[in-house]
């Protein structure tokens, strides 16, 4: 056989197999766009994990790739806050071996076993808390703002060490402690003074945080805070007031 003739056949041969892939192609194409889709479940159709749970986004509707980046930077912003959950001691403070044993003793509380009255416990708890507070160690931020706000402690005490702790540039280590209760939501009505009142400082505080550590953040503000601030504004009229002034501060 010639080779000229050889050649010839070859790239008959190779034309003929690329004529049958691509055609081979185009069916399993044309197969598939024609197949049912199934429904998609809740980790399909967006979501993220956030301290160890699956949250799922709401459904979405217009452009998916804007959709997507949103997604995508909310996940980062809920990474960010854990960041911060894991790694208090990146703003600053001090590592003191005495939280431990009054993180203990506040938490565990005083039995009122010497006959005392409250007002003589709640004296001792605050001192415990003053100690505590004043030792600027980040590690019990946690402590503190689980016992003033669920011991229903908050008011001036609150402020004050808000105050006390963002004076040291310890505000973000807050965040992933304070994030719960606003995302909570306000309660019914105004009625609920303590629950209000947690509400709206927790609110402020965070406005505040949001506002002087923005950059740093890395989109808790934009795709945690404000959304859920922007919400709350247009469903509970009797806190507009107070959410309007925290919008307003981390819009400036």
């Amino acid at each position: 056989m010639k080779p000229k003739t050889l050649i010839s056949g070859i790239c008959i041969l190779l034309a003929i197999c690329l004529a049958i892939y691509f055609f081979t192609e185009w069916q399993k194409a044309r197969f598939d766009a024609s197949r049912p889709v199934p429904p998609l479940t809740d980790e399909q159709t967006g979501g993220h994990w956030h301290d160890g749970e699956w949250h799922a986004d709401d459904a979405h509707t217009g452009d998916d790739e804007l959709y997507v980046d949103a997604h995508v930077a909310k996940a980062k912003a809920w990474a960010k806050v854990d960041y911060i959950a894991e790694n208090p001691f990146a703003w600053g403070g001090n590592v003191d071996s005495r939280t431990e044993g009054l993180i203990a003793q506040l938490m565990s509380g005083l039995e009122d076993d010497e006959g005392r009255s409250e007002e003589s416990i709640q004296l001792e708890m605050g001192q415990l808390l003053d100690e505590l507070i004043s030792l600027r160690d980040p590690g019990a931020i946690k402590t503190i703002v689980a016992y003033l706000i669920e011991g229903n402690r908050m008011s001036s005490r609150f402020n004050d060490f808000f105050d006390f702790f963002f004076d040291i540039g310890l505000g973000p280590p807050m965040i992933p402690y304070l994030l719960p209760y606003l995302l909570k939501g306000p309660p019914e009505s105004d009625e609920a003074f303590e629950a209000f009142d947690t509400f709206v400082t927790v609110a402020g505080c965070l406005s505040i945080i949001g506002e002087r550590h923005r950059e740093e953040l890395d989109g808790i503000v934009e795709y945690i805070i404000l959304p859920k601030l922007e919400e709350i504004l247009a469903s509970a009229s009797y806190v507009k007031r107070h959410v309007s002034e925290d919008i307003d501060r981390l819009k400036q």
